[in-house]
């Protein structure tokens, strides 16, 4: 049988988990509203989760990093963290110490959220680019 440690190895993402991990996010920050909520949702509809019932099911009392999750599931909850609190355009200072404690009860390095921080500037950068290109030259 294998350790808690060996767990938290594996490639097993836990959706619901994410998504309650994402809404406690969401509610801990009193100045995020739907734009934030809509993301959250969005996700949840592309995992095939019924967004409204987990946001329903998700105590007040709920806490990122009370529950056993495993490494690919707790980045992704940092990544889409960081995808949140950088909607504004501004991915504050007191943002980014929230993030690094979610991080530290996830038992994920802040090395590894460094470079999930750069990760999502690199994903925006290419889906501007993109946006860009499907806009077409309008020079030409």
């Amino acid at each position: 049988m294998p350790s808690a440690n060996q767990d938290r190895r594996t490639n097993v993402f836990d959706r619901e988990t994410y998504l309650k991990m994402l809404i406690s996010i969401a509610r801990a920050d009193k100045d995020n509203s739907l734009p934030e909520y809509r993301f959250i949702r969005k996700q949840a509809i592309q995992l095939g989760v019924n967004y409204e019932q987990v946001l329903k099911d998700t105590d007040s009392d709920f806490e990122i990093g009370t529950h056993q999750v495993s490494r690919m599931t707790a980045l992704r909850v940092l990544k889409d963290a960081i995808m949140i609190a950088s909607m504004d355009g501004n991915f504050s200072l007191p943002e980014k110490q929230k993030l690094y404690t979610y991080a530290e009860k996830l038992d994920i390095p802040r090395t590894d959220v460094d470079d999930l921080e750069t990760l999502v500037g690199q994903l925006k950068a290419l889906d501007q680019r993109w946006k860009e290109l499907v806009a077409g030259h309008p020079d030409e």
